[in-house]
């Protein structure tokens, strides 16, 4: 791919945005029951409780970081009892997970490129702007409060990495069916090693990670893979 093609790509993948949702529940208080406003409003209490257990984890993780933020605290917050909050998550990197990049359940669309180059370009681009700013600064703690846990390492590669992973696999792997990459490269150690860099320079980094990180890793990724 032409280093051109390292130019910013727009993409549908996940933002680290506030959500939107203002609302409390008093589920903690009402045993669960649905009120005649909840009623009304044509939106279950659940679904009330749900957004606002997230707002208030987005809001808390404004000026916490992921250690800080816990389970009780989030409960306060948002109005609700712990138990409301264990319904969804089992866990708060669980629920930190969901707070900053969306449910599980919404998961980023295959790419789709000119040719196997032009894929992996709006990939990178795509991963690495998810990785800038407050989200790479949450994302590099919740790597850090795994480790030493294999629960939560598998939590994190199922909801965050897994679908990226199979992404950018299929694109290389596509590449060196097409002729585009070498034949002879292994396509999971060319995955570890792209996505690999971006969290040693989330963790190890005192830069954040930027646009011209960005367009370096993408000409590299393509040097490599070639």
């Amino acid at each position: 791919m032409a280093i051109s093609a390292a130019t910013k790509v727009q993409s549908d993948a996940p933002e680290f945005d506030l959500p939107t949702p203002e609302g409390q529940d008093n589920d903690q208080s009402s045993g669960g029951m649905t009120s005649i406003n909840s009623k009304n409003s044509g939106r279950p209490r659940s679904e009330k409780s749900r957004n606002a257990i997230l707002d208030a984890t987005n809001k808390l993780l404004l000026h916490m970081s992921v250690r800080e933020v816990s389970i009780e605290a989030v409960a306060k917050k948002a109005g609700v009892g712990k138990t409301t909050i264990y319904r969804w998550w089992p866990n708060k990197v669980g629920l930190i997970l969901d707070a900053v990049s969306g449910p599980m359940g919404v998961l980023p669309a295959p790419v789709q490129g000119a040719d196997a180059s032009d894929s992996l370009t709006k990939q990178l681009e795509r991963f690495t702007r998810i990785c800038r700013g407050r989200g790479g600064k949450i994302i590099a703690e919740i790597y850090a409060e795994a480790q030493g846990d294999p629960e939560l390492q598998a939590l994190f590669f199922e909801k965050f990495m897994l679908q990226h992973e199979e992404i950018l696999a299929s694109i290389i792997q596509s590449g060196k069916e097409s002729g585009t990459f070498s034949s002879n490269m292994d396509t999971g150690l060319a995955v570890d090693m792209i996505y690999g860099s971006v969290f040693y320079h989330l963790m190890s980094n005192p830069e954040p990670l930027d646009q011209n990180f960005s367009n370096t890793l993408i000409m590299e990724a393509l040097r490599i893979l070639k």
